[in-house]
């Protein structure tokens, strides 16, 4: 982006020093040649103008682009994580059922009372 700038504003400059000196050199009256200055100035002006709203929108359109691409980024590892975490909720359940029942069997034989584990799924 730097050398993109860096060629507009030599552009710019070199087009109003070529302007200038063209002026300069050229047979014209006092008048004349003052309003061909102000001419020259106010279409450099504009082209300056139009040079930099194409410039701003580029960085505009550029940063959009980014931050969509952030959130679809974030938006994702976000979905990850969820699904990560159902499953570990659920591996968990599992172990928890798996332990309740092999405790409750041998328990059940020798008559002791049940010690249970329980884990609720929110």
């Amino acid at each position: 982006m730097k050398t993109i700038n860096g060629f507009f504003i030599g552009f710019l400059l070199g087009g109003a020093v070529g302007g200038t000196l063209a002026l300069l050199y050229a047979p014209k009256s006092g008048k004349h040649f003052r309003q061909d200055i102000s001419t020259k100035t106010n279409d450099l002006l504009e082209e300056g103008k139009k040079i930099t709203i194409d410039s701003w929108n580029g960085v505009k359109e550029k940063t959009e682009s980014t931050i969509e691409n952030v959130n679809k980024f974030l938006k994702t590892g976000k979905e990850k994580i969820a699904g990560k975490t159902d499953k570990v909720k659920e591996s968990l359940i599992a172990g928890v059922n798996a332990y309740n029942k092999a405790k409750i069997l041998p328990n059940s034989q020798n008559n002791m009372s049940e010690e249970k584990v329980e884990i609720t799924h929110k």
